[in-house]
């Protein structure tokens, strides 16, 4: 199906509004609904094990922070929706210098807690960079993809996206994030792999890989070589370093098929299980709602990510199928590991749940993602 319409850029007034319209007559709305049950769920779960923290002042203050995330991330959705993406890939450098300076900034000037620089402070409130970077990471790829994949059979040309990738890399590794700087190497992957480059490169880049291990685990700190090893045997250290993974596995094993209720959960209400509504809150989904619960959870994220890999297909030209492969890969990834590791099936590397765990910035950055999504399912509609 093919829908002739004019670019917003060139409408103003009336015009854009029955722009607006002619939108809406053909935006996705199965995909907004699901990402809006997955937001619903994270609201129920957030509010049940938060909610006696602080009883005294009506509903729990990390919920409605957490409703206004999700508010603030339906705006940024429609706005990068409206925008057309050919547009955004246009200004991908000038945010991917922008992206480096404010992530130096963070190493030097940002907020410290607990011993790492994640966070910058305005006005009130705080922001981490290094999520909205992944977004910039993505549309940086998807330009240079587009438009200079032919050029692969060239080392130089093959190599730049990884150049541009670790040097996001290692400035996310100095706050220190590990997990999330591991975060835009997989996604560099994932968008490389699509780009069809030529197996003699992959093999290249999984020796190095290989070959550089010796150099990276002697760069990692003491906990997060321990992080890396006990997701083997967390029971090697049971009060210390195994102890988030054993509590979650606890917490989703007492669950069984139907879970202990909202507000029931042993290991999340009385605070057994460390991090429950953010890296763990599938763990308190598995305990409290149980497998069912756990189930409805992963379908709707399938569900997701087939309409990402859909409309990666469907594309109307290789940016919009960059683009949609880079935002599909980023929520796999943290799907796959957040789950995985609460399950005790990876390391604990604190890698939120996608529209489930708190966290503002990093909520309005999956919106951004979605809408991405979403522009690019129109621009293949329109073309």
């Amino acid at each position: 199906m093919s829908v002739k319409i004019d670019s917003a850029n060139s409408l103003s007034g009336k015009s854009f509004l029955n722009y607006l319209l002619r939108l809406m007559k053909h935006i996705d709305f199965t995909l907004i609904f699901l990402v809006i049950g997955l937001c619903i769920l994270g609201l129920l779960v957030i509010y049940s094990t938060t909610h006696q923290e602080i009883i005294n002042v009506g509903v729990a203050l990390i919920t409605k922070k957490h409703l206004l995330s999700i508010f603030t991330g339906l705006l940024f959705c429609i706005l990068v929706t409206i925008i057309d993406y050919h547009a955004i890939a246009k200004i991908a450098v000038p945010l991917y210098f922008l992206s480096l300076i404010i992530l130096v900034y963070v190493i030097f000037f940002g907020k410290d807690i607990a011993g790492s620089r994640r966070w910058i402070q305005v006005a009130g409130f705080e922001f981490q960079p290094a999520e909205f970077a992944k977004i910039t990471l993505i549309i940086l790829l998807a330009d240079f993809l587009s438009r200079e994949m032919d050029k692969f059979s060239n080392l130089i040309y093959f190599t730049l996206p990884f150049l541009f990738t670790g040097i996001l890399m290692f400035l996310i590794y100095k706050q220190p994030d590990l997990g999330t700087s591991m975060v835009f190497l997989a996604i560099t992957l994932f968008m490389i792999f699509i780009a069809g480059i030529s197996w003699k490169y992959i093999i290249i880049v999984f020796f190095l890989l290989v070959s550089f291990f010796p150099i990276f685990w002697s760069f990692l700190k003491g906990y997060q070589r321990s992080r890396l090893l006990l997701f083997l045997n967390p029971e090697m250290d049971p009060l210390g370093a195994g102890y988030n993974i054993i509590q979650s596995k606890v917490a989703i094993g007492s669950g069984g098929l139907f879970g202990q209720g909202l507000f029931s959960g042993i290991q999340s209400q009385l605070k057994f299980l460390p991090a429950q509504h953010t890296d763990f809150v599938f763990a308190v989904i598995g305990e409290e709602l149980g497998f069912m619960g756990a189930l409805l959870l992963i379908s709707l994220f399938i569900l997701i990510l087939w309409k990402g890999i859909r409309i990666a297909q469907e594309a109307s030209d290789s940016l919009g199928t960059f683009i949609a492969t880079g935002v599909t890969s980023f929520m796999f990834i943290h799907i796959l590991i957040n789950i995985g590791m609460s399950m005790g099936l990876m390391p604990a590397t604190g890698l939120p749940l996608p529209f489930v765990s708190y966290g503002g910035t990093f909520m309005i950055t999956n919106f951004i993602g979605i809408g991405l999504l979403l522009n690019v399912h129109l621009r293949s509609i329109f073309a």
